[in-house]
């Protein structure tokens, strides 16, 4: 039978602290703040601009088939000299992409770090089921125990 000195032995492991294999060069983040707003998907697209202005280039070369070219018909073919200036805008909306995207948290973080923060979690989680499991056990044994059997 469970005493209570049992179940308090039970209740010391802690939900809150990080496993004992946690790197200490890796922390993982506490939580996402509550007002994390994701940027508009939009931001990201930038594939149908780089379509578009590949399909300006040059007509005649056969990289390009007639199915391209009817897409952006109303648009006039590039010239070598305007290339440039037309890869400003893709440039610039690229740029506001990875600025976006450095707002996001754990971002310098490498799929590794998250991976071993993942696998520290998951086992916190193995942990503290197998803890509730155990008091559960323990509580029915009690309460089995206290009822006169």
């Amino acid at each position: 039978m469970a005493s209570y000195v049992d179940i308090m032995a039970l209740t010391q492991i802690s939900f809150t602290q990080p496993s004992a294999t946690s790197s200490t060069t890796s922390q993982p983040s506490q939580s996402l703040p509550p007002d994390l707003s994701l940027p508009q998907p939009q931001i990201f697209d930038i594939l149908p601009a780089l379509h578009e202005l590949l399909s300006r280039i040059d007509h005649s070369t056969p990289l390009n088939s007639d199915s391209d070219a009817a897409l952006y018909t109303d648009l006039p073919p590039l010239e070598p000299k305007e290339l440039p200036t037309e890869v400003l805008q893709i440039k610039a909306k690229t740029r506001k992409a990875l600025r976006e995207l450095e707002k996001l948290p754990d971002m310098e973080r490498s799929v590794e770090e998250q991976e071993e923060e993942i696998r520290e979690l998951e086992g916190r989680i193995r942990r503290q089921r197998d803890m509730v499991r155990r008091l559960g056990e323990m509580a029915r044994g009690v309460d089995g125990g206290g009822r006169g059997g």
